[in-house]
């Protein structure tokens, strides 16, 4: 049968295998297109980047020259503002600048006319701007192309002047004027129509065309886009374009140079250039992807042939899986069948208590009788609910441990009389060894520890007949353990024992060494599993020793931190003792609560201490009862979690905020079926001041009322 088996699993792995390899070349087939496709979108973007950053940075350089000579103009100014002799400051700063000239009527002399630009002249004579730009045109002084920067301003006799600074273009297009791409692509100073005001000096730019339209062919291009780019000129955008030139796809990337100069700096690169590079990375990157799918292919194949070789032993270990399987999926039906056993036997009890005492209502004893079985059946099932959400918290690891000075001994000996009672019913011997300890604090979550130990000696308990006897020890070892002090509790019995096979298995979920049909012994098999998580968490160990029919051993050893210089307890100045009966006929509390039947259960408990209730069905009409009363109105609130219009929560974190004086300190308990322990600390980051799990008794809401309203 595992042959065949082996045998049918082997060609379904060949199948498969081709099958997969064929997939792959498929899908790196299609991915390699679209890849390369991706790769050339991204590749063309980044390059348009590039170039419009370029651009960018020769626009600021040359904006950032002319502002240094405009204040180097206004430094100037200051000077012949309070100087009776300008025409003297003027020849010193024109040994020093030697293209700064000022204009105005009083240089009449033949030698001062000469230096004068008629073009110049006549453009301020007829313009009254205070600073700004001239155009280039070519200079009546030197016949060179220029441009000029001007300032103007007032005299120490009241003369208007202008400063004029000359500049050649072909010193500026040498020093602003950008190449790109090995001096393919070149950068152009031009104005709003699209005149080339300078150009650079290189043999490969367009040396001899007068505007950048020029070059770009009416024929070859859309017409809206040749106007949205004459528009964008005109109305000094920043952007880019790709137009046609003889059947040459150039690039244009542009940006505003001046506002006041009307310019902008257009770089155009043959699209050629940009996408030659472009192919030459993607060419790069392919052979890369592609020697990277191969090396892949080849290890894969290398792979599948030793596991070719290793076929039979994974065959065998596979059976072996599928036997385990079997056998885990057996177990579950089985606890299953179990599991319904267990909680149908408590209900069944509660249901047919009900059913008695209704049937026997003049019947006081006989009441009393079926509400403590009830009672009792109850809290059972409860146990074995509570035992299910803790094994669910330990295996997600969401169990939160708290943090607390506890005394060791002190838990020991509560959880020791705790099980006496148990213990006495049984007809069993509970023999209790003393501890003797120093003054000797700890640092650890107390009730964990306890269901540690309640866990171990109500084992004990259950599986030793009449007449027996379990032993409880409580030693402090002599080593430390990571400077933690280190107890050791044993527990040992007289009882029916386990088989050596089963102590194997003992510590899985929901296994027992018979169940509650045979042994008569009700639960779901969990405890020893939660104990054994829980330690674990806690960084302790356990061990157990068992025969058959001689009873067992179950020893813990748990390191626990010292807390130094302890506090010791103090009993809470506000809390009476049990024999001080309370009567809160003078206070109130609000009762937030959707449900009706917990409405009335919590009416009849709260009842009982003649406090005042009054209701809210849910946390928005809570939040505003509280909002509409006096201050102090409310004693207390018990707030249930999950409600229509607004949870708990919430209704709590809005009393908080509150602009009153009281509800900053209003008791605030959450009551609810949600009580695990991450619902517990969402109710005290919420503002509340403690939780109370449904189903809820007299006790815990007593003890609440003693501690707040005593």
């Amino acid at each position: 049968m595992d042959k065949e088996y082996g045998g049918t699993m082997l060609q379904k792995n060949k199948k498969f295998v081709f099958v997969v390899a064929a997939l792959l070349i498929l899908w790196f087939c299609i991915g390699a297109y679209s890849f390369v496709d991706g790769v050339q979108g991204q590749l063309w973007k980044s390059s348009i980047r590039t170039i419009t950053e370029s651009t960018h940075q020769g626009v600021n350089a040359f904006n950032i020259q002319l502002e240094l000579d405009f204040d180097m103009l206004e430094r100037i100014f200051r000077e012949l503002e309070t100087s009776e002799y300008p025409e003297h400051i003027v020849a010193l700063y024109e040994e020093l600048e030697e293209d700064v000239i000022l204009y105005f009527d009083r240089f009449e002399s033949t030698e001062k006319q000469e230096k004068y630009d008629y073009v110049v002249q006549a453009f301020l004579a007829e313009n009254a701007l205070e600073r700004g730009l001239l155009n280039s045109h070519i200079s009546s002084v030197t016949g060179e192309h220029v441009f000029n920067i001007f300032l103007k301003g007032t005299l120490l006799d009241g003369t208007q002047a202008y400063l004029v600074k000359e500049y050649s273009t072909k010193e500026i297009a040498r020093q602003f004027t950008l190449t790109f791409y090995d001096n393919t692509g070149f950068s152009y100073l031009i104005d709003k129509s699209g005149s080339i005001v300078m150009r650079p000096i290189h043999r490969n730019s367009f040396k001899t065309i007068p505007n950048i339209f020029h070059i770009i062919s009416e024929e070859e291009n859309d017409q809206e886009a040749i106007a949205r780019f004459r528009e964008n000129l005109q109305t000094q955008e920043s952007g880019w374009a790709k137009f046609y030139n003889e059947g040459k796809g150039l690039v244009f990337c542009y940006e505003v140079l001046r506002e006041d100069a009307s310019w902008l700096m257009v770089s155009i690169i043959p699209e050629h250039v940009i996408t030659k590079q472009a192919t030459s990375i993607l060419k790069r990157t392919t052979f890369f992807t592609g020697s990277a799918f191969f090396m892949v292919f080849l290890v894969v194949a290398v792979i599948y042939g030793i596991k070719m070789h290793e076929n039979e032993q994974h065959t065998k270990e596979l059976t072996e899986a599928l036997h385990v399987a079997d056998e885990a999926n057996r177990a579950k039906g089985k606890f299953l069948m179990d599991m319904s056993h267990d909680i149908r036997t408590p209900l069944n009890a509660i249901i047919g208590m009900t059913t008695i005492a209704q049937e026997n209502v003049i019947s006081q004893q006989k009441v009393e009788d079926c509400l403590y079985k009830i009672k009792r059946s109850s809290m059972h099932l409860l146990s074995m609910v509570s035992d299910l959400l803790d094994l669910s918290q330990l295996e997600y690891g969401k169990m939160i441990l708290k943090e607390e000075t506890i005394s060791f001994a002190e838990l020991y000996l509560e959880s020791a009389e705790l099980m006496s009672f148990k213990a006495k019913e049984k007809q069993v011997a509970l023999k209790i060894a003393l501890f003797v300890q120093e003054k000797e604090m700890v640092s650890g979550d107390s009730f964990r520890i306890r269901q540690i130990l309640l866990n171990i000696i109500s084992n004990a308990i259950k599986y030793t007949p009449s007449g027996g006897t379990v032993s409880l020890e409580l030693t402090q070892l002599e080593e430390k353990r990571e400077g933690k002090c280190v107890y050791c509790f044993c527990c040992t019995d007289t009882g029916i024992g386990m088989e050596q096979e089963f102590l194997e298995r003992m510590f899985l979920p929901f296994e027992r060494a018979r169940n509650t049909t045979d042994s008569k012994i009700a639960g779901i098999g969990a405890g020893l599993t939660i104990t054994k998580s829980l330690l674990e968490l806690m960084g302790g160990e356990i061990f157990v020793e068992s025969e058959l029919g001689k009873g067992s051993q179950i020893k813990i050893e748990l390191p626990m931190k010292v807390v130094e210089a302890a506090e010791e307890k103090t009993t809470d100045k506000n809390v009476c003792s049990e024999e001080e009966a309370f009567d809160y006929a003078h206070r109130r509390v609000l009762l937030v609560e959707d449900n009706e039947l917990n409405v009335e259960i919590m009416e009849e408990l709260l009842s009982i201490t003649n406090i005042q209730v009054e209701k809210a069905s849910n946390g928005q009409e809570a939040v505003s009862m509280v909002s509409e009363k006096d201050i102090g109105y409310y004693d207390l609130i018990f707030m249930d979690i999950q409600m229509p219009v607004m949870d708990g929560y919430e209704a709590t974190r809005q009393i908080r905020k509150m602009d009153r004086s009281d509800t900053k300190t209003l008791p605030i308990y959450a009551v609810s079926a949600n009580a695990l322990a991450s619902d517990i600390q969402n109710a005290k980051d919420a503002g509340m001041d403690g939780h109370i799990a449904k189903p809820v008794d007299f006790d815990s809401i007593e003890r609440v009322l003693k501690q707040y309203l005593s």
